[in-house]
Parts: C-alpha cells; structure tokens; sequence
C-alpha cells in the first residue's frame, strides 16, 4: 500500500490523531502572567499534576496560575486517548466470508479458507499486541484518571477481581496475549465445517460461541428441551475471531491454556497450538476426543511444526505435566462379571 493509499484508507484515523496532537500542543503553549513574563511547566512536574491539585500548585514550586493548570493535558492522557483512538478507528475492511459450499475441489477449499481465516487471525492478534503495549505503559505508581478508568474496565473485562493497579496490570499481562495462528485455523475449521456451517454462513460465528439472550443470535436445531443459549451472530468473520481470542483469554474454563502459554514462555519455548491445545477440554463436550481432533488438523494440514519426538509424552520438559491428556477408562461389559473397566486408550 502506497503512502496516498494509506492516506485515503485511514483519513479518518490520521485527522483524529492530527487533532489530538494539535490541541496537546495549544493547551501546552507558554503563557503570559500578568507581568507578561513566560511562564511554562517542566514536562516531569508536568505529568504528576491534577486537577485536584491545583490548589497545592505553589506547594510544588510552580509560579503558573491555576487556570493554566486546569488547561494542561499530561503527556500520559493525550497518549492514552491517542491509543484508543487508534484502537477504536482501526478497523480493516473485512472481506465477507467466501462461499466456501461452492468449492468443490478439497484441496483447494482448505487453501482458500486457512488463506482467509490467516489475515483475521493476524488482525486478532495484532490487537492484542496492541492491547498489551498500552496495559505495559502503564505506571500503577503514577495513574492518571484515564488510565485508572482504562484498567477497571478491563479488570471488569476479563474478570479480574484485584483492586490494586500493580496487581491488576500483572494479572491482565497474563491473562491478555496472543492465541498461535495454527490454533485459530484448526478450530474454525473443526467447529464451522470449513466455514459452510449455517452457524457460519448466516451469523458469521467461525467458533460456535453461544450467547444467552432471546434474538441474539441463531437457535440451534438440536437444542435440548428448556435450553435458551443461541449461537452468537457477528457482524463479520473478524468480530468472531475477536470474540474467540478474548474467550480464550478471559474464560475461567480456559484457566489451563493460559498457564500453559505462561510456562512456555517462562521457558523461552515456542508457544505451540499442540500445546496449547491441551486446556481445551472444555471447549466440547467431547472433551479429551476433541483435542485429539484439533491436533490432528494441526498435524494434518501442516499449520505448525510438528515434533514427532514431543515432550508433552514425557516429564522432561518444565510444562509437561499441564500437556498430559488424562483419558477416560473405557468400558466394556462381561458376560459374567458385568461392566469391567479396560485399560486406557
């Protein structure tokens, strides 16, 4: 993409950040006191000061009237509202799902959908990057009233009951990180039919997330009897990897997967999809089953690097013991003894 077409595309989002810096700059143009002299504000006692401590000014040293004061802006909240700027004008054209029933060809109907489902996973992905980089600026020592907003809501977000800033910019850091592409693809695949499900085509939902309210998206044909959950409806297929990567990242059943990745990159080891993989048992009522599937697209369809030797099938590795899948017994009946347990699979 040429610098015009950058441009034309994001006009909106460049004006925006333009304006922004303009008025950061106009609300911290020196200013006359009543002796004309130039008075101006050191960009470090700058950014500790509030409104609330206006009062305190000449306290702190400074000889500016407190109307300037109320008109400054810290460099900390014209960054913050920078970055939600970007975050919230960001948003790529996304192309409408293509009619993957219409490929008849196998081959080249996984081709077509991995190369679509490549660039949403991507996108997923660079927001949270995003997301991380402006929770990692963050001074819990030095909050400003934006910021201190900013982390409530997602504490509320994610679900994290911590009150204290330090902690809670620990815990999202944890919790708030990127999902491997190889994942992203073997699960849309497995749970969307390759993007033909009607889940799919006529909700755009590449995940089958449920959503618990009357209209709010698709009823189920084979919805049990008293049950109310629908499959959630998306503006675009992008809307549902974002839902995706944030369930995965803010859901209590996916606790495990997270401490996975966390120990993997504790380790400076590859944060695997086959890893990763493993706190997914309760994704699908077919829990350990269902794993075994996902793995099986991520080895069948080359998504990732597949080691043959794994240390997930031994207690070597650091995080082996949060990889190992506990399978169910299975049973078998005796003619004479009844039910009897046979050994695992």
């Amino acid at each position: 993409m040429n610098i015009v077409a950058f441009f034309r595309q994001y006009a909106g989002l460049v004006g925006l950040v333009i304006v922004l810096i303009v008025a950061f700059l106009l609300k911290n143009t020196p200013v006359r006191d009543s002796a004309q002299s130039i008075v101006t504000v050191p960009t470090k006692q700058l950014m500790t000061l509030t409104q609330s401590t206006v009062s305190n000014a000449s306290n702190a040293g400074l000889t500016h009237k407190p109307d300037m004061l109320t008109r400054s802006v810290s460099i900390a909240n014209v960054a913050t509202s920078i970055s939600h700027a970007i975050e919230s004008q960001f948003n790529p054209k996304v192309m409408p799902l293509p009619k993957f029933s219409s490929i008849v060809d196998v081959k080249t109907k996984k081709m077509t959908f991995f190369k679509y489902l490549e660039i949403l996973a991507d996108t997923g992905n660079e927001k949270i990057l995003h997301l991380r980089a402006e929770i990692g600026r963050i001074n819990p020592q030095r909050l400003t009233s934006q910021q201190h907003q900013r982390l409530q809501r997602l504490s509320k977000s994610y679900k994290i009951k911590a009150t204290e800033p330090k902690e809670q910019i620990r815990l999202l850091l944890h919790k708030i990180n990127i999902i491997p592409q190889a994942l992203v693809l073997a699960q849309a695949a497995n749970e969307s039919a390759w993007g033909t499900s009607r889940f799919a085509t006529q909700g755009n939902n590449l995940f089958g997330q449920w959503c618990f309210s009357v209209g709010c998206g698709l009823v189920p044909s084979g919805r049990p009897e008293g049950a109310s959950y629908e499959v959630r409806k998306f503006k675009d297929p992008q809307a549902s990897v974002d839902a995706y990567i944030r369930n995965l990242n803010s859901h209590g059943s996916y606790k495990e997967l997270r401490h996975i990745r966390a120990c993997l990159i504790k380790n400076d080891d590859a944060v695997s999809a086959r890893a990763l993989s493993a706190g997914l048992k309760s994704y699908s009522t077919r829990g350990v089953d269902y794993i075994d599937d996902i793995r099986s697209m991520i080895r069948t369809n080359k998504l990732e690097p597949w080691q043959k030797n794994w240390w997930g099938n031994d207690d070597q590795h650091p995080c082996s013991a949060l990889v190992q899948l506990i399978r169910p017994i299975a049973m078998t009946e005796d003619p004479i003894h009844g039910i009897t347990p046979l050994e695992n699979k």
